[in-house]
């Protein structure tokens, strides 16, 4: 009818800018993951820890807790714009969900690693207590991104 508005172009129109702001949003966490890279490659071993201790204590900062809302951002942009798309979801959102996903399967491992590096490393052991809960909870963190983009990624064609 005249005078209504069209709301399958408007679902459309969000679709498209969830994507691109998904979009955008990751390629921000990716140039921030290159910043943290350089960084690994730049430590050298202390006298407390070695070499790939440091480093893997410097790659930790990726599965910070905090960190893990640069990823989550675009998680749910994705997640939301791939329920809305159902079968009509474009081939650029169904990568950018996968991306996300293993991107926070890596991050999964990476916290997993910096917790063994306390736990086992010379530093500290179990006495670390408060250095391990909070990684771990970058794990959890981590997990929580990866299971929004498997539940979404489940509902779209060929998911």
């Amino acid at each position: 009818m005249a005078g209504e508005p069209d709301t399958n172009n408007s679902t459309t129109d969000i679709i498209t800018v969830l994507t691109r702001v998904g979009i955008v949003l990751y390629a921000a966490w990716a140039l921030w993951l290159f910043q943290v890279m350089y960084r690994v490659t730049q430590v050298a071993g202390g006298v407390s820890a070695g070499l790939w201790e440091q480093r893997i204590e410097t790659l930790a900062f990726l599965g910070f807790l905090p960190n893990l809302s640069a990823l989550a951002l675009p998680a749910i942009a994705a997640a939301v714009a791939t329920w809305m798309a159902g079968p009509t979801q474009q081939l650029e959102l169904a990568i950018l969900l996968r991306l996300i996903r293993w991107t926070a399967n890596a991050l999964i491992a990476v916290a997993i690693l910096s917790v063994v590096v306390p736990v086992f490393g010379t530093s500290g052991g179990l006495d670390d207590v408060g250095t391990v809960a909070f990684r771990l909870s970058g794990a959890v963190g981590a997990f929580a991104i990866s299971t929004l983009c498997l539940a979404a990624g489940r509902t779209a064609p060929g998911g």
